[in-house]
C-alpha cells in the first residue's frame, strides 16, 4: 500500500476518530519518543556525517565552537579563539568540563582529537575535504591550544563548530576509536544510557552539563527508535506512540497537521539535491559521456513539478549544484527548462535508440517518489530507467566506489551556507566526483585554499558555469525538513536536524 493511499481521505477520517489523547503519560515519565528512518554507524560526527549522526552527535558530544541559531559562532568547549595569522588559531578552553565517563576535559583531548581527524589512515567520511586543512594542535597550557593549519582554509570555524567533535583521549586511546560506535563518550547535554545497534538509543540528560551557548537538556530522557517504514512512523504518531518524526514527505506532514494532537513545523536547511551522472564512465562505457544525452536528461525532468507535487514545504528548484542561499552559489548559469521535445531531439542527434537502459540508485527512502518521477520523465523521452533504493551505507558504497551510473544525491553542506561546503565534495577529482574535469577541480581547489572572498567568488563562478554548460549533473531542488511533533511538546526547529535540547514539554 502506497503512502498516499495510506493517508487517503477515508483512512484519515477513520484514524482521526481514533486518535489517542496527547502523551500525558510521557510527560510524567519525562520521555521524548523519536523515530529515525535509518541508523548510523557512528554517533560522533567526526567519524561520519549524516542527519542521524548529526542529531545524535549534537546531543552527546560537543565541539570547540557553536554555530548559534542567531548566526555567527560562539565559544563552546573553547571560550575564546584568535586568528594569529591565516594558518594559526589560538584557543582558550573551557575549564570544569567532564566527559560522561568522568574524565576531565583539557588540552590533551583537543590535541588527541585533532591528530585523529588529521590522520588520513583513519578513513573518516569526507576526511580530505573537512579535515585536510588540519596539521596539528599544540598544547600551550592545561586549557590552551594552538591549531596549526596546513594552508589557509576559509571554512575552518565551520568545521570547529560542526564536525570536530571532541573525543576523550584516555578512553579513546584505551578502547580504540571504534568504541564510540557502541559506547559513545562525549561531554554533551545528553549521554547514551542504552543502545541497540540498528534499533534504538536511549539518551539521558547530563545533570552536570556546563552553562554555555548550547542549552541544557529540558527533557530528561530521549528514546530513539529506528523505524524505516514511513507508514509505521505515521501510524505511531497518530496513535500517540511517538512524540516526534521528521524528514517525512510533505504531503504526509500536511495531512498530519490536521490531527488534533499533532503540529508541523519546517526546519531551515542548507541541503540541496541533484542527479549525479557518470560523465567520466567510472561505471563502464556509458552513453552519459555524450553531453547531448546529459542535456536531454536535464530537459526531460520537470523539477518544478517535482517540488510542487512531491517535495513541498519551503523547497525550491535549483539551477546549480549548491544551495541558492550559499555564499558564491551563482544562479547566472545555463538552465534547462522542462522540454520533452528538445530532450527527444538531443537524444536523436546523439543516436540514442528508444528503450536505451540506464540505472538509477538512491540511498534515502523518503526520496523514492522523486526517483520514480525521474524514471517516468525519462521513459517519456525513450530512456528506460532501472531504479533501486539502497540503505544509506550500501548506497554510499556504490557511489564512492564508482558503481553509479545515475544517482540521486542529497548533500546537507554541514548546515553551512557557503559554496565551499558544496562543490569540493563532488568536483574534487576524488571518489565522489563523476565528472573528473581537471579544470573544474583546479578552480574548486584554489577557491578552497584562499580566504580572499573576491578570488573565491570568481573561481566558484567559473566552476558553476562550466558544470551547467556541460550538464555534468542535473540540479534538482533544495530541501526543507518537516517536523511532526506532539502538541504536548514545544519545539521550534531552526535547522534540518532536531536539537533535542530545544524541546520541552508544553505546560
Amino acid at each position: 500500500m502506497g503512502v498516499r493511499t495510506f493517508l487517503g481521505s477515508c483512512a484519515l477520517a477513520v484514524m482521526a476518530a481514533t486518535v489517542v489523547s496527547p502523551s500525558l503519560a510521557q510527560q510524567r515519565q519525562d520521555n521524548l519518543r523519536v523515530a529515525f528512518s535509518r541508523d548510523t554507524d557512528f554517533v560522533a560526527r567526526i567519524q561520519t556525517d549524516s542527519i542521524e549522526s548529526g542529531t545524535l552527535s549534537a546531543a552527546v558530544y560537543d565541539t570547540l565552537l557553536y554555530d548559534a541559531p542567531t548566526g555567527g559562532f560562539a565559544g563552546l568547549l573553547a571560550t575564546a579563539w584568535r586568528w594569529v595569522d591565516e594558518r594559526t588559531i589560538d584557543l582558550d578552553l573551557r575549564q570544569g568540563v567532564t566527559f560522561h565517563d568522568g574524565e576531565p576535559f583539557d588540552a590533551d583531548d583537543v590535541v588527541f582529537t585533532v591528530a585523529f581527524a588529521a590522520d588520513p589512515r583513519n578513513n573518516l567520511r569526507q576526511q580530505a575535504q573537512d579535515f585536510g586543512f588540519l596539521d596539528r594542535a599544540e598544547k600551550l597550557g592545561p586549557h590552551k591550544v594552538r591549531l596549526h593549519l596546513k594552508q589557509p582554509f576559509p571554512l575552518a570555524e565551520h568545521i570547529l563548530a560542526s564536525r570536530l567533535t571532541i573525543l576523550p583521549d584516555a578512553f579513546t586511546t584505551k578502547e580504540g576509536p571504534a568504541a564510540h560506535a557502541s559506547r559513545p563518550v562525549g561531554t554533551g547535554p545528553y549521554r547514551v544510557a542504552e543502545m541497540r545497534a540498528g534499533q534504538s538509543y536511549v539518551l539521558r540528560a547530563n545533570p552536570g552539563y556546563f552553562d554555555g551557548p548550547k542549552p541544557k537538556a529540558q527533557i530528561g530522557t530521549v528514546t530513539i527508535r529506528t523505524i524505516a517504514d514511513t507508514q509505521t512512523q505515521v501510524a505511531e504518531m497518530m496513535g500517540g506512540g511517538l512524540d516526534m518524526i521528521f524528514n517525512v514527505p510533505d504531503d504526509l506532514a500536511k495531512n498530519l497537521a490536521t490531527m488534533p494532537n499533532l503540529q508541523v513545523a519546517y526546519g531551515d536547511t542548507a541541503r540541496f539535491n541533484f542527479l549525479s551522472l557518470d560523465v567520466a564512465g567510472r561505471n563502464g562505457d556509458t552513453p552519459l559521456k555524450d553531453q547531448r544525452i546529459r542535456q536531454a536528461i536535464a530537459h526531460a525532468i520537470d523539477r518544478e513539478a517535482i517540488v510542487k507535487n512531491l517535495v513541498g514545504g519551503t523547497s525550491t528548484a535549483t539551477v546549480s549544484p549548491c544551495h541558492p542561499r550559499q555564499l558564491f552559489c551563482t544562479q547566472d548559469v545555463a538552465t534547462y527548462r522542462h522540454d520533452p521535445a528538445r530532450a527527444r531531439q538531443l537524444l536523436a542527434e546523439a543516436g540514442v535508440p528508444p528503450g536505451t537502459r540506464l540505472s538509477l540508485i538512491n540511498g534515502d527512502a523518503t526520496l523514492r517518489p522523486v526517483g520514480e518521477a525521474i524514471q517516468g520523465y525519462l521513459r517519456t523521452v525513450g530512456i528506460t530507467v532501472e531504479f533501486e533504493t539502497f540503505t544509506l551505507p550500501a548506497w554510499r558504497t556504490q557511489l564512492l566506489q564508482g558503481k553509479s551510473t545515475m544517482s540521486i544525491v542529497g548533500w546537507g553542506s554541514g548546515g553551512v551556507f557557503d559554496t565551499g561546503r558544496a562543490l569540493p565534495t563532488f568536483f574534487n577529482g576524488a571518489e565522489g566526483d563523476y565528472a573528473r574535469d581537471q579544470e573544474v577541480v583546479d578552480w574548486v581547489t584554489r577557491a578552497g585554499a584562499t580566504t580572499d572572498k573576491a578570488v573565491r567568488e570568481d573561481l566558484y563562478r567559473r566552476a558553476l558555469i562550466r558544470i551547467a554548460e556541460r550538464a555534468y549533473v542535473v540540479p534538482l531542488f533544495t530541501s526543507s525538513v518537516p517536523f511532526v511533533v506532539s502538541r504536548d511538546v514545544e519545539f521550534k526547529p531552526d535547522r534540518d536536524t532536531p536539537e533535542f535540547v530545544r524541546a520541552r514539554w508544553r505546560r
